[in-house]
């Protein structure tokens, strides 16, 4: 890549607006500065120090040597001064293997799916992730945005930095508990390696550690599999989702039920359902047996089938340490392969018939065998080479993985086990596949355009301006009000918190529409992006999903959902078709507040007055929500004791469920 570095000093930055090349982070620069696209890094220096901006470069024809084209909103967003104090500069990109989005709200599982497949600027995309300070991060597709939540290798390890989706990176998508219906049919192998105790008994995530004790420095593999289990039921238990069924199965040669204890599939949805589930863990150990996963793939397939709920996901959990070879002699530990069938072929044939996708545990890994295997040496019989049947090896699981849809595949200790499993708990991960292929829009700026100097933005009243601070005064003040008084009375905040740049953004009063869709962003940000999840969503039943349901009507009232209509409508592709119903939307809220449905780009009076009042709405919103707050009773608090006679069960308080928990 040829070393590239634009500056102030040498450089115009010409703005646009509106779908074409120059939008989200894309920037045009000239051919005759950059050759090929390139991941860049735009630096912003001002008293608060540098603030460092992924961006994306893209040579375009017509734009002249001394000229970068930037998004209007991005410019407004960071704050960036055109003639002085900033800097553009290409940068290596890692291309991730695989790169997982959060499921919107919204769209359903399938919907988003395909708004992946589909969207033509996600290949070449530059976004940077992984970093403590870093706020969430969140990718553009097709005027869907999808939070990244993690970025890995092709080994699946997790990865930080700055990164350019490839034609290669393979997409997943997570669907939250309260949001996935999936069907889960978990096949344990309970086979003769299995006993191999060489998984480390105690590991640590970062300064927590597990507070179970343990009498030795290893376990066996397979109570590392049932610990693993019961993180995932832990987890599972926390979502009140839609209905899912679940089946346990232990295998080796053969295949038997441990829940439901007869065939079947059952919704865990109250305690003694999950009782029975932690029970049929409990009973699962190994017998000095061989494998035959074909036969308990093709057991997990005729279950799914059979059993599952109508549109949920269908998804196989395959956990084993991955061996699968001839029989040895019974006196060693290990397994054979008992069945005919090509348990490759055979998913091949469940994924593309059925639609059932694979997931795959891998248990223990050649690094943690041979750790083990070398404290054994003092033991007789011992030889240097341990035999294959004891080694683990993964091969076949990742080849069952390709032919599934490419969904996870996770290998290692207890650590790497409990995590998949929390996680399967709490949501459903759906491979998506390879991103299509980039088609660039046309640049939306003329010559003319370009050559242009920028003009000179409108003056403010004064008496508007005081007006303005006013009413932003209010709705922070009041925002302050309900995270103090949330996490009095709930043990969290309702609103998480904000940088203070987002603040001093917020108080800026804007002048255009470019100005304006600056502002959106932040906004958006910090009064729906940040706001406690199950209120973001409303529910039939708020009872059912707020700790403090009273909180559904100033919410879900429609003035929240205001930022998130006007963010969609002024940041992605207004022209297109199914997009109609959700412009009517937007366009009623611009005329309430303006009288207008389509102000002009530079009518300053039109721009503060959609600004202003969003702002009242905000304030006022927050206001009722404090004055509910403030109305429940203080989890701290010790009133008197009543008089046994008036003494009532919970629903009393108006279906108050106070948590001590921190914010999901």
């Amino acid at each position: 890549m040829t070393a590239f570095k634009l500056s102030a000093a040498d450089t115009r930055l010409v703005t646009a607006t509106g779908p074409g090349l120059v939008a989200d982070n894309r920037f045009a620069v000239s051919p005759s500065r950059l050759t090929d696209e390139s991941a860049g890094v735009l630096k912003v220096h001002d008293t608060g120090g540098t603030r460092s901006v992924a961006v994306r470069l893209l040579p375009a024809p017509g734009v002249p040597a001394d000229v970068v084209v930037v998004p209007a909103a991005l410019v407004h967003e960071h704050r960036v001064t055109p003639e002085e104090g900033w800097e553009l500069v290409s940068a290596d990109a890692i291309t991730p293997g695989v790169l997982e989005l959060e499921l919107p709200p919204g769209p359903s599982l399938d919907e988003a799916t395909t708004v992946l497949h589909g969207a033509p600027l996600l290949c070449g995309h530059v976004f940077a992730h992984g970093f403590e300070t870093s706020p969430d991060v969140w990718i553009d597709a097709s005027s869907t945005l999808f939070r990244v939540r993690q970025a890995l290798d092709h080994g699946g390890r997790p990865l930080r930095g700055l990164f350019r989706i490839g034609p290669e990176t393979r997409l997943t998508l997570f669907a939250p508990g309260e949001r996935s219906g999936v069907d889960i049919v978990v096949l344990a192998d309970c086979s003769g390696s299995m006993s191999i105790e060489d998984i480390p008994a105690v590991p640590s995530d970062g300064d927590k550690w597990l507070s179970r004790l343990r009498t030795s420095a290893t376990i066996s593999r397979m109570n590392a599999l049932k610990d693993a289990l019961g993180a995932m039921i832990d987890a599972r238990m926390r979502y009140d989702g839609v209905g899912t069924r679940f089946a346990l199965v232990r295998f080796d040669h053969d295949h038997e039920p441990m829940f439901p204890s007869r065939w079947g599939m059952e919704e865990v949805s109250d305690a003694h359902s999950v009782q029975r589930l932690r029970e049929a863990v409990s009973l699962l150990n190994y017998r000095q047996s061989g494998t035959d996963i074909g036969k308990a793939l093709h057991k997990a397939g005729e279950l799914l089938h059979r059993y599952g709920v109508p549109g949920n996901e269908r998804l196989v959990v395959l956990v084993s340490d991955g061996a699968h070879y001839a029989p040895i002699p019974d006196e060693r530990s290990g397994e054979s392969v008992s069945g005919t069938q090509d348990p490759v072929s055979l998913m091949e044939d469940l994924h593309a018939g059925l639609g059932i996708r694979l997931h795959v545990v891998g248990i223990s890994d050649e690094a943690l065998f041979d750790r083990w295997w070398q404290a054994q040496r003092h033991r007789p019989g011992w030889t240097p080479q341990a035999h294959e049947s004891m080694v683990p090896n993964h091969r076949m699981l990742g080849e069952l993985v390709t032919v599934a849809g490419g969904d996870r595949q996770r290998i290692g200790g207890l650590d790497v086990l409990e995590k998949y499993f929390a996680e399967l708990g709490s949501g459903v991960v759906r491979a998506v596949g390879r991103p299509a292929r980039p088609r660039l829009p046309a640049l939306q700026l003329t010559p003319e355009q370009l050559a242009a100097k920028p003009q000179r933005r409108a003056a403010t009243d004064p008496r508007q301006r005081r007006t303005w601070e006013a009413a932003a005064e209010d709705a922070l003040v009041a925002y302050s009000r309900v995270c103090e008084a949330s996490r009095a009375r709930l043990g969290y905040q309702l609103l998480r918190s904000s940088p203070p740049d987002d603040f001093a953004r917020l108080r800026r009063q804007c002048a255009d529409r470019a100005d304006f869709t600056a502002w959106l962003s932040v906004a958006y940000q910090v009064f729906n992006e940040r706001l406690h999840t199950p209120l973001r969503i409303p529910k039939k039943d708020p009872a059912k999903v707020l700790d403090l349901p009273q909180l559904a009507a100033p919410f879900w009232d429609g003035r929240m959902s205001q930022l998130h209509e006007l963010r969609n409508f002024y940041h992605h592709d207004r022209d297109m078709a199914e997009r109609a119903e959700r412009n009517r939307i937007a366009g009623g809220i611009i005329q309430k507040h303006t009288g207008s449905y389509a102000p002009l780009e530079d009518d300053a009076g039109a721009w503060r007055a959609l600004q202003l009042g969003l702002v009242r709405d905000l304030a006022a919103l927050l206001n009722e929500a404090h004055a509910i707050l403030d109305a429940a009773p203080d989890p701290e608090a010790a009133p008197e004791e009543p008089p046994a006679a008036a003494r009532v069960g919970p629903a009393a308080a108006g279906g108050i469920r106070i948590k001590s928990q921190g914010y999901d």
